[in-house]
């Protein structure tokens, strides 16, 4: 089997749900990577659905899927063994991910000025909720609070009712994803100067960039002497992507310019009263999406989300069946792709997991081995590559180190 991408690099991940993901896709991509959990396991084990719907530490589908493919120790890093052995363990990984409030590393001595002694390499990377500096570091936060606060939620849902938090962990997982991008920059940078860096990331800050960048240009431009100020932020999805019903479910339309109202206009059939000049105006159909609305329930209603789908893509105009989950795993699209692949894991069973979400021919992209069971991989780590004997292993065990 050919090796992944990643497949030289060693990670070690101290992370909880704001860093999962950052982690996954390193070992997505071939690199090793160790979740080092406390004795009593990551929260996220406790984050349901769970797997047959009753709650337990190895079948959180939150958990087994943002951490599949990874191996798992447990080490309680505030006692001075736990401390020890995460040093040594940071002395052989080119890379460290951890998700702890601000000052919690440097108050055990495990932050990046320590570190980086033992290993100069060594990318370290630090996911908190509002950043290591600052005026809110020491907040508290979550998903939906950095959600809220990054600006990005007042985006989302009706106008006229409150804003709505997206499914999942949207800002969590776009804190993952800048944090992987930026390790993998420290990495190239690495190999030109032989040196590693440290990488502070905000939720709060990653949310709004990862979730809502188009916006950011606007506030610097809109800033700037002499130009126009930032305008206020609403919810006009309804009108710029509308959603329409069809005949077995919804559609959503992007027609934004002439050409693509015209060809939405074709695939409707040529209705005449479409064809009035000026709906060809974006700014006239949103000022008037009410209405606008209201004639088109009379011609989507007569398709199939397939049949417009593929009337769009023939005519040139983007439309989109808004799919349920089970919509989207029967697909054909996500059939061809093979996206869902089998993993079995001891505990929770075989089931579909969702795949990379990229396909590389050289170095391919795959999910090694399921998720960890707490502490599976004591023994391995320890004994086997760190040459611990046994004796102390049950040892730094009995004495809750490990």
């Amino acid at each position: 089997m050919k090796e992944g991408a990643l497949s030289q690099y060693h990670v070690l991940d101290l992370a909880d749900s704001k860093g999962a993901y950052c982690t996954k896709l390193f070992a997505d991509l071939g690199a090793d990577v160790i979740k080092v959990e406390a004795p009593q396991g990551d929260p996220g084990r406790r984050m349901p659905p769970f797997a047959g719907g009753v709650p337990h530490p190895e079948k959180s589908l939150y958990f087994l899927h943002r951490n599949a493919g990874k191996r798992g120790i447990t080490l309680d890093i505030e006692t001075d063994d736990g401390r020890d052995i995460l040093i040594g363990l940071a002395a052989r990984a080119d890379i460290l991910v951890e998700s702890s409030p601000p000052d919690y590393m440097a108050g055990l001595g495990l932050d990046y000025a320590v570190l980086r002694k033992v290993n100069p390499r060594l990318v370290m990377a630090s996911i908190t909720e509002f950043g290591r500096s600052g005026p809110y570091k020491n907040r508290k936060g979550s998903n939906l609070v950095d959600f809220a606060m990054s600006g990005v939620m007042i985006t989302s849902g009706y106008p006229g009712k409150e804003p709505s938090l997206c499914p999942g962990t949207p800002a969590y997982d776009a804190a993952s994803l800048y944090a992987n991008i930026s390790i993998l920059a420290a990495l190239h940078m690495r190999n030109a100067i032989g040196e590693g860096q440290f990488i502070d990331v905000s939720v709060h800050e990653t949310s709004r960039l990862g979730l809502y960048p188009w916006i950011v240009p606007h506030y610097s431009y809109a800033i700037n002497p002499g130009g126009p100020p930032p305008s206020h932020e609403s919810r006009l999805g309804a009108s710029v992507y509308p959603v329409y019903p069809c005949k077995d479910g919804l559609i959503r339309v992007i027609a934004l310019t002439p050409r693509q109202w015209d060809a939405l206009v074709r695939v409707l059939g040529n209705p005449e009263v479409l064809q009035m000049p000026d709906w060809r105006s974006f700014l006239y159909r949103i000022g008037n999406a009410a209405d606008l609305y209201a004639l088109m329930l009379e011609f989507t209603q007569k398709y199939t989300m397939v049949e417009l789908f593929e009337a769009g893509k023939r005519e040139g105009v983007p439309i989109a069946p808004i799919l349920n989950i089970k919509d989207f795993y029967d697909s054909p699209h996500t059939k061809a792709r093979e996206f869902f692949v089998q993993v079995e894991h001891p505990v929770a069973g075989k089931a579909d997991y969702p795949g990379p979400p990229y396909k590389w021919t050289e170095s391919p992209a795959r999910i090694a081995r399921p998720a960890p069971c707490l502490g599976e991989h004591n023994e391995q780590v320890y004994c086997q590559e760190l040459g611990f004997p046994r004796d102390d292993l049950v040892a730094l065990k009995g004495a809750g180190v490990i």
